[in-house]
């Protein structure tokens, strides 16, 4: 790329600007930091629970449902899966940057895939998330990613996250501007309000193939859920909650706003967002820095209300037992409340 990092084009003047030394130098240090965290994560990543005294159950009996179509490591190729995945997505844009001597707008969209990745520890502790222990995740012992109540994926926050909501919100957009838009224009309303009507259509559309792909996740063995607000879909042995079919989609909406693109093929709700903020004298207000600066904030806003909503009904005390029985006998089953035990599940539990 011959751009720097700050560089970006106006298309409302055409203007172009070229980044002063203390954003690059910042977002030299970003990256080097990210480097850093990403050889620590891999030079300490995990399998399984080490005996960890809280967590394994020191009696385990048979695992109580058979493997899906006769394999049974889903967990560690699920995990596996992400290598490509940020691998692919990080040569794909790479290449689509160099080919048009920019930095490609989908860079922005992803960057807020990666750092949104963060607040997973806190997803999965509000929707009871329990992982198979199979599954390559961070040490035991490091306290923010073990906020989940067995463990925390680890090869997902290296690039798995930022290709998964990419592609999911640019599906969905996809989705929407084919199936639903079409029917969507009959209101004069929808179309002057493109980004609201694409949230509400995306979002809908997603709900079915959301909570189906979970579905699958959780036939695989790959994690279930232990307790859940709301009703609960039982398909054989798999009980899902069908909240969170709607809390990803919810997501899921707002990434396929967020790549909304007008004319010019510039991000309009990201750029919009630079217009309206102010800046100082004599500095652009659409400049790349700006935009991911933007785009970072957009997508944890987008990803923590919905979170926030499913931890309050946590912390409430509304969930219930969301399964019949616990797929991973090695590990000790997470009861924080007591309702599983009162509800009669087997044990051992921890909180």
């Amino acid at each position: 790329m011959t751009n720097t990092i700050d560089s970006t084009a106006d298309s409302s003047t055409g203007d172009r600007t070229h980044s002063p030394w203390p954003a690059r130098i910042g977002w030299g240090l970003f990256g080097i930091a990210y480097l850093v965290f990403a050889v620590v994560t891999v030079a300490t990543i995990q399998s399984g629970l080490h005996g960890d005294p809280e967590r394994t159950n020191p009696n385990p009996g048979p695992a109580p449902y058979p493997p899906f179509l006769g394999f049974d490591n889903w967990p560690l190729a699920v995990a596996i899966s992400s290598i490509p995945m940020a691998i692919g997505l990080i040569a794909a844009l790479s290449w689509l940057s160099w080919r048009q001597r920019k930095v490609h707008w989908a860079v922005i969209i992803a960057f807020a895939g990666l750092i949104t990745g963060a607040l997973d520890p806190l997803a999965n502790w509000a929707t009871f998330a329990i992982f198979d222990p199979r599954m390559l995740h961070f040490p035991l012992s490091w306290p923010y990613v073990n906020i989940s109540p067995n463990l925390e994926p680890a090869l997902a926050f290296l690039g798995g996250y930022a290709a998964y909501y990419l592609l999911n919100g640019l599906g969905f957009l996809q989705l929407h501007d084919r199936l639903v838009d079409p029917l969507m224009r009959r209101s004069s309303w929808f179309v002057r309000h493109r980004l609201v009507a694409v949230f509400i259509g995306a979002t809908i559309v997603a709900i079915p193939i959301n909570g189906l792909i979970q579905f699958t996740w959780m036939r695989a063995g790959i994690f279930f859920y232990t307790e859940a607000v709301g009703p609960v879909l039982q398909v054989g042995h798999i009980h899902f909650p069908l909240i969170m079919a709607i809390y990803d989609s919810i997501i899921f909406g707002m990434v396929a706003v967020m790549c909304v693109r007008d004319e010019h093929g510039d991000l309009v709700l990201i750029n919009r967002i630079a217009r309206w903020l102010p800046a100082r004298a004599g500095r652009p207000k659409v400049t790349l820095t700006r935009q991911l600066l933007i785009s970072v904030t957009v997508g944890l806003l987008s990803f923590a209300t919905p979170l926030a909503v499913l931890a309050g009904l946590r912390e409430a005390g509304l969930s219930r037992p969301a399964y019949d029985q616990n797929p991973y006998p090695n590990v000790k089953v997470y009861d924080p409340y007591g309702h599983l035990e009162k509800a009669g599940k087997p044990g051992p539990f921890f909180k």
